[in-house]
């Protein structure tokens, strides 16, 4: 039997959203990724309202930069007090480390680094997780899980509080490329036993999965992060917030409202946050790098809202080659500058 959606269906499955999210974040969710503007009889609804205004009242934590060209590695034989150095002189106050080549090292090995990070003010705060845990092999889908669990007992190993971590896709060479059945609930579903499954063979650990949205995957919303943390039904859920990797054509000149709603709906959870930019340049809705303040990002709300979370926060610009970030980094500053936010040095 073929059931048919209507306007009351549709609202009442949008009241039931609202309700689902209410419960668990005490924070109302938009059952859309947006609202609409003009009313649901109206045709695409991707121009921001007339009245939409920006509270750019700052708060009082500050910002920590890291960028995705200076990371930490703990190869053998690594001189830690020249790496931590090079870091810093470059400008940055925080940085991650990539799962893949981080090793477990000896305790006294361990010591040094954590005591070179002190003495140099750099945060160290996250291992990137780049697995694909839900992958169409099981092999490789059973590889990618352990993986995951080994880099949280990595994590745990130097004091970390979270990784990052995503619920994949189905292509078998990229679980970034978008896929006809990366939408499906079977695809959901598969996402949330996998981590369910991390959670569990990783019990007794205090290291959060911080997930990162991918607009080519299913976790691509800000409520498709409250499902996640809802469906999985753990506390160490959390969040990686990167509003860019949400954008698509009817939100890409939204993005005031995408940032809003996604500090309104995860709040607290969201354990650290990535900076880029787009534009828009084509007939064919394919967005374009650019750097940070340069394209259709609202830093200006992005770093306030950062800046009011209850603890400082570490920001990472990526995706940029490696002589534009100082650039992208004095645009962040300048813009947290006229606002009023704080970039830690």
């Amino acid at each position: 039997m073929t059931r048919t959606i209507n306007r009351r269906r549709a609202l009442a499955a949008g009241a039931a959203t609202v309700g689902m999210a209410t419960a668990l974040t005490g924070r109302n969710a938009e059952a859309g990724p947006l609202p609409d503007v003009w009313g649901q009889d109206f045709l695409m609804q991707w121009s921001p309202p007339n009245d939409v205004k920006r509270d750019l009242t700052p708060g009082k934590s500050h910002v920590r930069l890291s960028c995705s060209s200076y990371r930490l590695s703990n190869k053998e034989g690594t001189d830690y007090a020249a790496l931590v150095k090079s870091i810093r002189d470059a400008g940055w106050a925080a940085c991650e480390a990539g799962s893949a080549g981080w090793r477990k090292m000896p305790d006294s090995e361990m010591r040094e680094l954590k005591d070179v990070l002190r003495q140099n003010d750099l945060l160290f705060y996250a291992l990137h997780v780049w697995v694909n845990i839900i992958h169409p092999d099981a092999a490789e889908r059973e590889k990618a899980q352990q993986h995951v669990i080994e880099s949280v007992a990595r994590a745990e190993e130097m004091g970390l509080k979270f990784i990052l971590t995503h619920t994949g896709g189905r292509d078998a060479k990229n679980k970034d490329k978008p896929h006809p059945e990366n939408w499906t609930r079977e695809t959901w579903e598969q996402s949330v036993r996998a981590t369910r499954r991390i959670i569990k063979d990783t019990s007794g650990s205090t290291v959060a999965l911080a997930f990162e949205a991918v607009n080519s995957c299913n976790n691509n919303t800000p409520q498709s992060h409250v499902r996640l943390m809802k469906d999985v039904g753990d506390p160490r859920v959390k969040v990686t917030l990167d509003p860019t990797n949400m954008l698509h054509p009817g939100v890409v000149f939204r993005t005031t409202e995408l940032i809003n709603t996604c500090f309104d709906l995860l709040g607290e959870d969201i354990c650290y946050a990535h900076g880029k930019d787009v534009q828009w340049n084509d007939m064919l809705p394919g967005l374009e790098w650019v750097i940070p303040g340069t394209g259709v990002m609202d830093y200006a709300t992005y770093l306030v809202r950062l800046s009011r979370m209850k603890e400082p926060r570490p920001l990472l610009l990526e995706f940029l080659k490696k002589e534009q970030f100082p650039e992208a980094k004095k645009n962040v500053e300048d813009i947290a500058r006229k606002v009023g936010v704080t970039i830690y040095s």
